[in-house]
């Protein structure tokens, strides 16, 4: 195993492994390589967070080394973690992932707390209808429908791949009767007044983001990231389309880019929205932009 190193007997700790991995992992310039190395090792091993520390001067089975090191190596060339693991967490929830899809991503759980906030109604029963453009690994349509017991919900994505993916998810959480799964471009396949709630995390990467962005990114579907020269464009068209598709009193929740604000912002003023409000994230960056028609 490139990364780590065996005793004379063989043999290799838990602890041994984290540490070499970790180091190896570092050297590479995976962020948080010692977050990424636990969770290889949990994976590997079945174990939750307090198994592995519970046992970690225990030796490491060697049936597992060749997994450990495919795995390891693949992290190694900077391949995300959720790929080579198969699945990530959201909204603590565990949700299927593939190359077909983007890699659900803390931020985007913003999303979440805004739409939540925006329909407290729909966590007591009420009907709310909901439409989430570009829907990648269904974690946003499907979160939604398990925490509305009573909503229904448009998933909306322009690869089939995708689509499949969120199926897979919504069918895990139990919510594959009310997550309804579309292949469509934005918003023009529907009706005036169809939805309650237009929620979408669009690609909104600009070509200045692209040339700094983490090797992790190349991996990634580019439809979900590439938002044209300067961000904005998928951006527009769901801010110009939104009014027609929303009923009265209905809301758009988008997330952007940490710099584009103010530009998302001026798009709905355009679009005439009532009510605006913008939520930042952990970081403190604005991260989320709601409309109010």
């Amino acid at each position: 195993m490139g990364a780590t190193a065996t005793n004379s007997l063989g043999q290799i700790t838990l602890r041994e492994w984290l540490i070499d991995a970790s180091a190896a992992l570092l050297r590479a310039g995976v962020s948080d390589a010692h977050v990424a190395a636990e969770c290889l090792l949990m994976a590997a091993l079945g174990y939750d967070r307090a198994q592995l520390f519970a046992r970690l001067g225990a030796t490491l089975p060697p049936e597992l080394l060749p997994q450990l090191d495919g795995w390891l190596q693949r992290c190694l060339a900077r391949e995300p973690l959720a790929y080579v693991l198969g699945e990530r967490e959201f909204w603590s929830r565990t949700f299927v992932v593939s190359p077909a899809v983007l890699v659900p991503r803390p931020e985007t759980e913003h999303l979440v707390e805004v739409a939540l906030a925006c329909f407290p109604e729909a966590a007591r029963g009420a009907t709310i209808r909901a439409c989430d453009v570009g829907t990648g690994s269904g974690c946003l349509a499907a979160t939604l429908a398990a925490e509305w017991p009573a909503a229904e919900v448009v998933a909306t994505d322009v690869s089939a791949e995708a689509l499949a993916v969120a199926r897979e998810n919504a069918r895990r959480l139990g919510v594959a009767e009310r997550v309804h799964f579309m292949m469509a471009d934005g918003l023009s396949a529907f009706l005036p007044q169809s939805f309650d709630l237009v929620i979408s995390n669009p690609p909104y990467l600009s070509e200045t983001d692209w040339a700094h962005a983490d090797p992790e990114l190349a991996y990634e579907p580019r439809v979900a990231l590439d938002g044209g020269p300067d961000g904005l464009a998928v951006i527009r068209r769901i801010v110009a389309a939104a009014p027609r598709v929303l009923r009265r009193g209905g809301w758009l929740v988008l997330e952007m880019g940490s710099s584009q604000s103010d530009a998302v912002q001026e798009l709905a003023r355009q679009a005439r929205a009532q009510h605006l409000f913008v939520q930042n994230d952990l970081a403190g960056w604005p991260r989320v932009v709601a409309a109010r028609w």
